[in-house]
């Protein structure tokens, strides 16, 4: 794996920690003291990162499935109607067999 993958993964995991940390002490303020307004700021800075974070992931990722997208299409349609086929078997040596439930006819070549 990339050290770029590895630390953006590191990032990210920190960032969803301070974030699900944050909430419960947020919830548990009591309501007549007032907030501490830096950290209110602090927390709306960290909000605008992790949105800026998902929509820098959601931009990179975006083309590989789009990618993924025509691939599955392109197998459906090679595939064409998956109910022709029957149950997957697995064989005693370990292969898996897909049968169609009728036959293709026998000058067919593939």
């Amino acid at each position: 794996m990339p050290i770029r993958n590895r630390f953006g993964a590191a990032a990210l995991a920190a960032c969803l920690a301070l974030a699900l940390a944050a909430t419960p002490l947020a919830a548990q303020e009591a309501p007549d003291r007032p907030a501490n307004p830096d950290l209110a700021e602090g927390a709306e800075m960290l909000s605008q990162g992790l949105k800026k974070l998902f929509r820098g992931l959601m931009d990179e990722l975006e083309p590989a499935g789009e990618a993924a997208e025509a691939g599955w299409n392109d197998l459906i349609d090679w595939l064409g109607d998956l109910s022709a086929y029957e149950a997957p078997e697995r064989l005693p040596n370990g292969d898996i067999v897909i049968r169609r439930k009728e036959p293709l006819d026998t000058g067919t070549d593939l």
